[in-house]
């Protein structure tokens, strides 16, 4: 099974030479795995901040908070909140800036490439090239540019992905990551509103609100404390 973050992402329709993945990945862990890779390639800060640009309301936005809060190592937070906010600057949706704030930018500045930071002239040309944003996360590197035409259409995506659709029809908010942790995370059931509101990093109202709305939709049912994905009832 081809499984490396440039296939992973073929299959989401950024255009690497790179066979895509059999399967649709886990959208939110594939943007923390990209973080951890930022260092090492530098083709996916400009492609996944422009997939981001054009794609962003596919991302569930309270699970990711939770999952960067849980699995991203500190050391990596910084990426992210730079790819995050890079692609907010261009034009991805505003809501991701919140994501941002639970990223802690590096307290030890440096090159965000590692192929920068073997020699102390490299170590100096990175800094004096290095934009605003990626100084204030401590990762230097260049402004980037948009890559438009290496990204595909969302047709396409939906076309490859049919199970990302239920995302877009509902721009990420928190009934998206509600239905993508009982897919994802939790095999179809959740014992309780506080054990929902544990995985996607939101208030009990918040998501008390959220799943009547989803059993109003036809996508959940509600059994006394217990709520289940009507798919697997």
């Amino acid at each position: 099974m081809n499984n490396t973050i440039e296939s992973q992402w073929a299959r989401l329709g950024v255009l690497f030479n790179s066979a895509p993945a059999s399967a649709t990945p886990d959208l939110e862990r594939l943007l923390l795995e990209t973080a951890r890779q930022l260092h090492h390639n530098g083709r996916l800060l400009p492609l996944v901040s422009t997939w981001l640009v054009e794609h962003g309301l596919y991302v569930a936005r309270h699970r990711l908070k939770r999952l960067i809060v849980e699995e991203l190592e500190p050391e990596h937070q910084p990426a992210l909140g730079l790819l995050l906010e890079t692609a907010v600057e261009h034009g991805a949706p505003a809501e991701l800036r919140r994501l941002c704030k639970v990223c802690i930018p590096s307290a030890d500045p440096s090159p965000l490439s590692v192929s920068f930071r073997t020699k102390p002239a490299l170590i100096e040309i990175a800094q004096q090239t290095a934009s605003e944003l990626s100084k204030k996360w401590g990762l230097w590197s260049p402004a980037i540019q948009l890559k438009h035409d290496a990204i595909c259409p969302s047709s396409w995506i939906r076309t490859h992905n049919p199970s990302l659709l239920p995302r877009l029809i509902r721009r990420g908010d928190l009934r998206c990551s509600i239905l993508e942790v009982f897919t994802l995370d939790l095999d179809g059931s959740a014992s309780s509103i506080t054990e929902l509101a544990r995985q996607t990093n939101a208030t009990r109202p918040a998501v008390y609100d959220a799943v009547e709305s989803l059993v109003c939709e036809g996508e959940l049912i509600q059994h006394a404390r217990q709520v289940v994905l009507l798919s697997v009832a």
